[in-house]
Order: structure tokens, then sequence, then C-alpha cells
């Protein structure tokens, strides 16, 4: 006789899908000038210069099956929507469906209505041929707004968004902020600009200005200031335009610390043979562009035994944990545990000594960060 035939099947894991989104062009915020009408009364005009918004999907497959990267060439049935109106391809916008790196970007042609805002959502649907599904990508909670304004009223608008969001895995290590001042729709370059530091406590803010031991600020020039994004988990910003000693605008800003989703494992030996006295396991963690590199840099890595001699024992930071089984407490009767525990890294500080000195590193002259 024959059993009955039992099919195996290979099975692949989630592909991991990160989303955000890269603005060309001019500016998400528009003003309106109430003593002109039509387009003209916009600054900036996007009959001129439109608003480019280009949604970039990326995927990493940890089984190596599926192409890893931008896949926006990938992208199906793909649709932009105004709250719930789909926007189609016409006067206003132009949404590009061609197989390209640029796949469903949206370009905005459309002057916003003054006094209202827009919330843009991006859809699209990508085959995981692996798994035989559809995911669907939505990016959703663009916004668009113009807002009215007098001929000559101030106004500051900056190179950065309100949030910035640091990744300290994927992200460079500093943050240029540039402000530019405007008066009606012209710049104007007689403006001086100050820095300062908003303090919020029981949800009251408040300001105040910057001293020496704000670490995290590397310079501030003219209009233009530097910051040390290792140093912040989250604070804010106001950077204040005068003339004339006298306060005409100002933006207020946040950078914030923010880590991708992330997993751990552990890989290594998962036997221990007669004779054998040392055993290793090593930390491996994952974000969705994939392997991370020397990860004990953005993670707090430590590592455990536990064994029925000396119960749980911590062996300190490390990425691998490499250990004499007797010194863990290991018989042959018995078993020997081993795992890590991963938090992420908070912001760095300056490091001092026993009178408070600031360290600095004698051959770069830089600060050491600790």
């Amino acid at each position: 006789m024959r059993t009955a035939q039992e099919r195996i099947y290979k099975i692949y894991s989630p592909l991991f899908i990160s989303k955000s989104i890269d603005y060309k062009g001019t500016q998400i915020k528009q003003s309106f000038k109430e003593d002109e009408t039509g387009d003209a009364a916009y600054t900036p005009n996007r009959r001129l210069t439109p608003t480019v918004i280009l949604p970039i999907i990326k995927v990493f497959d940890k089984d190596g099956k599926f192409r890893s990267g931008i896949v926006n060439d990938l992208l199906s049935d793909i649709h932009w929507y105004d709250r719930d109106t789909e926007i189609v391809t016409g006067d206003d916008y132009r949404i590009e469906t061609s197989n390209a790196a640029n796949k469903g970007m949206l370009t905005v042609y459309k002057n916003t209505p003054v006094g209202t805002s827009q919330k843009l959502r991006f859809e699209a649907f990508l085959v995981d041929n692996r798994r035989n599904e559809i995911i669907k990508i939505t990016v959703d909670d663009i916004p668009l707004s113009a807002t009215a304004s007098s001929g000559d009223q101030y106004s500051l608008t900056l190179n950065v968004p309100n949030a910035c969001y640091y990744n300290p895995i994927d992200n460079e290590t500093s943050l240029t902020v540039n402000a530019t001042t405007f008066r009606g729709d012209k710049g104007t370059s007689e403006v001086d600009y100050e820095l300062r530091k908003v303090i919020i406590n029981t949800g009251k803010a408040t300001d105040r200005s910057i001293s020496e031991t704000d670490y995290e600020i590397i310079s501030a020039s003219g209009n233009s200031f530097v910051f040390d994004l290792r140093m912040i988990n989250e604070e804010s910003y106001a950077i204040i335009a005068k003339i004339n000693g006298k306060e005409v605008a100002r933006q207020n800003f946040t950078i914030k610390r923010k880590y991708p989703a992330w997993t751990a494992k552990q890989a290594g030996t998962a036997e221990i043979l007669p004779g054998q006295s040392e055993i290793a396991k090593r930390c491996i963690i994952e974000t969705s562009a994939g392997l991370v590199e020397n990860p004990i840099r953005f993670f707090s890595i430590i590592g455990f035994t536990t064994s029925l001699k000396k119960g749980e024992m911590n062996w300190g930071e490390r990425e691998e944990l490499r250990i004499n089984t007797y010194d863990a407490g290991f018989v042959d009767s018995g078993y020997l545990g081993m795992f890590f525990e991963i938090n992420e890294i908070h912001a760095l500080s300056v490091g001092t000594d026993e009178e408070g000195n600031i360290l600095v590193d004698e051959e770069t002259g830089n600060r050491i960060l600790i």
C-alpha cells in the first residue's frame, strides 16, 4: 500500500517594507496675498513651479529571493487621493506610471485654495511571487496648505520639515538647517537670525537662549545652523528672524531620534560536543535595509547565560558571547542557555574628567562623546 502523499513547500519570510516621501520642487505650504487675484496671488505659484511628491518604497528580503532596495518600478495599480477624492492626471496633477524608479510620483500644479488644506494619500500594490500574495502599500496624511498674508508680511522658511526624524543607523550624524526670510514673495537679506531652544513643561512652551552647554549645536553662523544628531534624543528649537533687533518672523522645528523597525536573533553553535570547553553566539540585528553592520554602535547588547549550577550570569556588553562552558556553570548532565538583551542607545553626551573638564581627542581636537 501507499501512504497518503504529502506536499512539502518552502516557506518564505514576509518582505520588510519601508516607506518614505521625497519632496521636490516647491514647498508644500503656500501663502496667498489678499490684494491680488488668481494664481499670481500664490507664493510659490505651483502653475509655474509645481510641487513634486515621490513616495519611495523599499523592500528587504531576508531569504534573498526578492530584489531588495527601491522597488517603485515593480508597483502596480497606482492611485492618489485627496482625502476620499481620487486624483487623475490632467491640468492640476500628473501621476508617473512608467516602469521607472520614479513610478508613482505625483506632480501638483494646483494651488491649494486659501484657508484650506489637502491631505493626500498614495496607494499601490506589490506582487510577491515567492509567497503568491499581493501586498497593499499606503502612504497617507501628506499635507498641502495655503494661508492668507498681506503683501508686506514677513515669513521665515526652513530647508527641513518641522519634524526632523533622525535614523541613527542609516542617516548622517549631522544636520544643517538653513533659514530664509521673505517679505511678501521677495527674499530679504537684511535679517539677523537667532537660534533658541524650546522647552515644553506641563503642556506650556517657553524658549531660552542657546548656552555653551548645548553641545549638540556644532555651529551657528548667519542663517545656517549645524546640529550633532548623535547628541539628540528629542529637542525643539526656534529660529527667529530679526530686523533692527525686532522679531519679524519665527519658525519652530523638532529633531527626534527614531530607530527603524528591527529584529534580533542569535547565530552560532547549537550543541556542545564532548570535550568542548568553549562556545560562542553572535547577536544579529536586521532592519528592512538588511543586516546592521557592527550593531554595537547603535544598540546596547548584553550577553547572558543560564545554567543549573550558576543560574543567570551577566557577561557584560558585547556583540559576540564567547565563553568557557565551565565558567558558565555547564556540567555534562545539565544545560547551558545563552541569550542577548538588546536596547536602543539613547543620545550621547560629552565626556568629562573628575574635575568636570571636557575630554578632547588629542589628535583630532574633537570632543569625546560617551
